[in-house]
């Protein structure tokens, strides 16, 4: 599970830190960004895993595969890679281009279609009982600023060009492809000409 501190601010999570896994139905590899630490419920007197509230990873999808089912889960998928990515969806074609986003409900049948050559995407899953989230794409052209919404944690992914950035317990640090800011309280600054995911997790009141 990546490394993020619970002191309020900016953490940077380094590309080079995330950690790999195989999906959960064996078909597919991602790289976790981020994850809320496993809730853990009492049954009789053993801890059994309750699964994290959310996650966002970067999947890798090399051919026309099925996607895990999460039953209980809301999902927003933003594609990556210049092609874009095919999706079939409870019977239902998407097209989604370069930073387009598809929601699906996480118990939704869905596959890839028109895979030629591996192909990434940016997956934000949250537990719809106790969140919701949000994802999108934006230009960064010169300077912007990132603020996060109270009680929310916010995630800013480079996706594509050159930017620095700096923040709350941050110094200005130039980042790399995928590096992605962790921001719990306060804004962000930005300077540079690049594309970023934006993703924000709120708790359910």
């Amino acid at each position: 599970m990546s490394d993020a501190a619970e002191a309020p601010g900016v953490v940077l999570l380094p590309a080079a830190g995330h950690r790999s896994y195989r999906w959960r139905n064996g078909l597919g590899t991602a790289t976790e960004i981020a994850a809320e630490p496993v809730r853990r419920q009492a049954e009789g007197d053993v801890d059994v895993p309750d699964g994290p509230g959310w996650t966002l990873s970067i999947a890798t999808v090399e051919s026309d595969v099925a996607f895990s089912a999460f039953p209980g889960v809301d999902r927003q998928l933003m594609a990556l890679s210049a092609g874009g990515l095919g999706l079939v969806i409870d019977g239902d074609p998407v097209e989604l281009d370069r930073w387009q986003v598809a929601a699906f409900d996480g118990a939704a049948a869905v596959a890839s279609t028109g895979v030629v050559g591996p192909t990434l995407d940016l997956n934000l899953m949250v537990s719809r009982d106790r969140f919701r989230g949000s994802l999108e794409a934006v230009v960064v052209s010169g300077s912007s600023t990132v603020t996060t919404p109270p009680g929310a944690t916010t995630f800013v992914v480079l996706l594509d060009g050159a930017v620095s950035a700096e923040g709350p317990g941050l110094d200005r640090s130039s980042l790399a492809q995928y590096d992605t800011l962790r921001l719990e309280t306060g804004s962000l600054s930005l300077t540079g000409a690049a594309t970023i995911a934006i993703a924000r997790i709120h708790p359910r009141r």
